[in-house]
């Protein structure tokens, strides 16, 4: 069934939502795309510099980001250790960082800084590096790695590199728990976050596995039946490592946070933003109801709860049909039509709710890094800043927002029909090139509608 809805005039019937914003970011237009440490796949004739730079938010280590590493070297190789920059790469990153930026005067850039889990080797692997910086986060016998029952470090995450459907130790990319109850692993971060922001190269870090609800600290990668550390006491490390890197880091410096779809009340007076790493169970399946309602809350209580200036950022997963499909097949499927659908659908979800961030990817149970992506048109649509408040549900049509912007509007529709949207004059319906004042929208999908010239 199909429904009309009109749009009159919204500049002059809605109030301006409040818009926190810190200069860098204050003029940058949306929709907004974040990168999470890995980048764009089909966009090979572009270099790397140019594709990093489409992204108005990074996160990712810090050589990734502007070709500097933490101070290591032979005689101290341990880069969880290192507690500065290397001095001989500042000079090459500031100049990188002026690159980009006369690429993208907007783009923010964070370092992640490891808190729940890190490369580990053992002493006798270490022994058969080639390299003697390709050892693990800390040395293998230290007291910073967290031990289960019987004194053994333990795998905490993995990619699946063999292809065979789990986690264990004869994968490649392996990270074991870090113990950050230890006041020692807390004070190394923090002087980590300090030695960034003095730098003047970086906006602020990013943490993983932030979470306030259950202990993350599992027995095993792919058992979570116990934990090694209670709820309680991550917790109140958590707060801790927050606390204690607020106190030493000027006020503008930036803290986002992985929390999934979960919301973090007491964390919120210290983080500028989360990070919606959205999982879904199923690789070869999109989103439900529930899960979409999910990430509706969670983003609208981050955007009123958080310090600013806020950083939101958005991600969802794309629908995967070749587990082991390699990078031509990877590229082809995120262009499919059921992933184009989810992207404008994900996209739409963080216009019509967010002053933030988004982000449409791989779906993480892949064999290959996370969070590679592919570049869409859709998001080269320049809709400029938002001129109406977030989750406005028009006309009492449950599921069915529409937000205004300086030369567009961004429709997200979940109502569980196809809706028809009138305007009052012709505007252009991104996904299409399609000119018309009428334009009907799928249930789960989404579209940005750019004005025209009236002439």
């Amino acid at each position: 069934m199909l429904k009309t809805i009109t749009v009159q005039s919204l500049t002059l019937l809605l109030i301006f939502g409040v818009m926190q914003a810190n200069v860098a970011e204050a003029r940058r237009s949306y929709p907004s795309i974040f990168q999470a440490w890995n980048g764009i796949e089909n966009r090979p004739d572009i270099d790397e510099r140019h594709r990093l730079a489409q992204h108005d938010l990074a996160f990712a280590h810090p050589y990734t980001l502007l070709r500097i590493a933490w101070n290591i070297s032979e005689k101290q190789p341990y880069s969880g250790l290192a507690t500065d920059l290397n001095p001989s790469q500042l000079n090459a990153a500031h100049q990188r960082k002026q690159e980009l930026l006369s690429l993208n005067p907007n783009l923010l850039l964070l370092v992640e800084i490891r808190c729940r889990d890190a490369r580990y080797m053992s002493r006798q692997n270490e022994a058969d590096v080639e390299n003697w910086w390709d050892v693990g986060y800390f040395p293998p016998d230290s007291s910073y790695w967290l031990k289960d029952n019987n004194g053994k470090p333990v795998v905490g995450w993995g990619e699946d590199t063999n292809g065979n459907g789990k986690i264990d130790e004869n994968d490649k990319v392996l990270s074991y728990l870090i113990d950050f109850t230890n006041p020692e692993v807390q004070d190394l971060m923090v002087n980590q976050a300090v030695a960034l922001d003095k730098s003047g190269l970086f906006d602020g870090i990013m943490i993983d596995w932030w979470n306030e609800d259950y202990a993350t600290s599992s027995i095993g990668v792919d058992d979570w039946s116990a934990t090694i550390l209670t709820r309680e006491a991550e917790l109140e490390a958590r707060l801790a490592i927050l606390r204690k890197i607020r106190e030493q880091v000027d006020d503008n410096f930036l803290i986002l946070v992985n929390t999934n779809m979960r919301q973090i009340p007491k964390s919120a007076p210290y983080v500028n933003g989360i990070f919606m790493e959205c999982y879904k169970q199923a690789h070869n399946k999109g989103y439900n109801l529930d899960q979409m309602l999910q990430m509706e809350k969670t983003l609208l209580w981050a955007e009123q709860h958080l310090r600013t200036p806020r950083i939101n950022c958005l991600e969802g997963w794309r629908v995967v049909t070749d587990y082991m499909g390699d990078l031509n097949t990877r590229v082809t499927e995120r262009d499919s039509p059921e992933n184009q659908r989810w992207m404008r659908m994900i996209t739409t979800l963080s216009l019509t709710h967010s002053d933030g961030y988004v982000l449409f990817g791989d779906d993480n149970a892949i064999p290959v890094p996370d969070h590679l992506h592919n570049w869409y048109d859709f998001w080269d649509a320049d809709l400029g800043q938002p001129t109406q408040d977030r989750a406005v549900q028009y006309q009492d049509v449950t599921g069915l927002f529409i937000r205004e912007f300086e030369k567009g509007w961004a429709v997200y529709n979940r109502s569980d029909a196809a809706r028809t949207i009138t305007f009052d004059e012709p505007v252009i319906a991104v996904s299409s090139s399609k000119r018309y004042s009428r334009h009907e929208i799928p249930d789960f999908d989404g579209e940005i509608f750019l004005k025209t010239d009236k002439d």
